[in-house]
């Protein structure tokens, strides 16, 4: 999906939920946030974040009184690491890069540890914490002779030929476990405004393409001559010897990929207008 269909889709459902929940009351709340995503794995061992990209989404959180809430987010964002950037020596000897658009939809529940009262002059800032579930899509890419070319069809640790290389051929959607953050503050009475960071630990492997051992050229479409035997090993194009042997390592398979989503996020909440009773109470 290209990011401007992405962000059109986004505003829709902006707009949609704006229509559809004016009439509601305090306990709905829409909103927007921008800033970084930055991934962690294979390649980026060390949590460096010269590689952050940029990140975006919508939100609709329903609040549960004072302390708590639920959210539901959509989610875009680009993953991308090179091992050309790394202080490593293997790893800039391995030379090995990637990109990918992340789609994410996560779900959590929020626990404010303050009491959080919109519009309120006592209570208008709360750290909070939040966990819950993520689906996402992602597909990386790497760039080869200035060109950008899907990485997951050609099989770069033999996932085409499984019966050969013992490795199947991983799915471009997965699962993890969301852990977000943050500090926000209440301001001119309906609006909110929060600063923000979540890290998604995923249940794949694959987010950059990297995960276990270097294949045989027997298990890799075209052979040693091959596209995907290009973009397997790399370490010919910074050194006189290839590294890529089979059955050597080329990732680190125990550990699944992290990735992490943060920034500004700005958000309204519908106020319901309470009329006065006749013992002078609001109703």
């Amino acid at each position: 999906m290209k990011l401007y269909r992405f962000l059109a889709i986004l505003g829709l459902t902006l707009a949609t939920a704006t229509g559809a929940m004016a009439q509601f009351d305090q306990t709905h709340e829409i909103g927007v946030w921008g800033g970084i995503t930055n991934y962690f794995g294979d390649l980026n061992t060390k949590a460096s974040f010269k590689c952050a990209r940029p990140g975006a989404g919508v939100f609709y959180r329903y609040n549960i009184k004072y302390r708590g809430a639920w959210r539901t987010s959509f989610n875009w964002g680009i993953a991308e690491f090179d091992d050309a950037v790394t202080k490593t020596e293997w790893n800039r000897q391995r030379n090995l890069s990637f990109r990918t658009q992340i789609f994410d939809v996560t779900s959590i529940i929020e626990f404010n540890f303050l009491k959080y009262d919109k519009g309120s002059k006592k209570h208008w800032f709360t750290p909070y914490l939040g966990t819950g579930f993520t689906v996402f899509f992602f597909n990386p890419q790497a760039k080869y002779n200035g060109q950008w070319y899907y990485l997951q069809p050609l099989g770069t640790e033999g996932q085409n030929d499984p019966s050969y290389s013992g490795v199947k051929k991983y799915k471009l959607f997965s699962f993890a476990i969301p852990i977000v953050g943050g500090f926000k503050f209440s301001f001119a009475k309906n609006w909110n405004v929060a600063i923000e960071a979540g890290v998604r630990k995923t249940f794949t492997d694959y987010l950059d393409d990297v995960s276990g051992k270097y294949p045989s050229y027997a298990s890799l479409p075209g052979g040693s001559t091959g596209l995907a035997a290009a973009l397997s090993d790399r370490s010919g194009e910074v050194g006189t010897e290839k590294i890529g042997k089979a059955g050597y390592q080329r990732g680190d398979s125990p550990k699944s990929d992290m990735y992490l989503m943060g920034g500004i996020t700005i958000s309204y909440t519908f106020m319901k207008t309470r009329c006065p009773s006749p013992n002078g109470s609001y109703r």
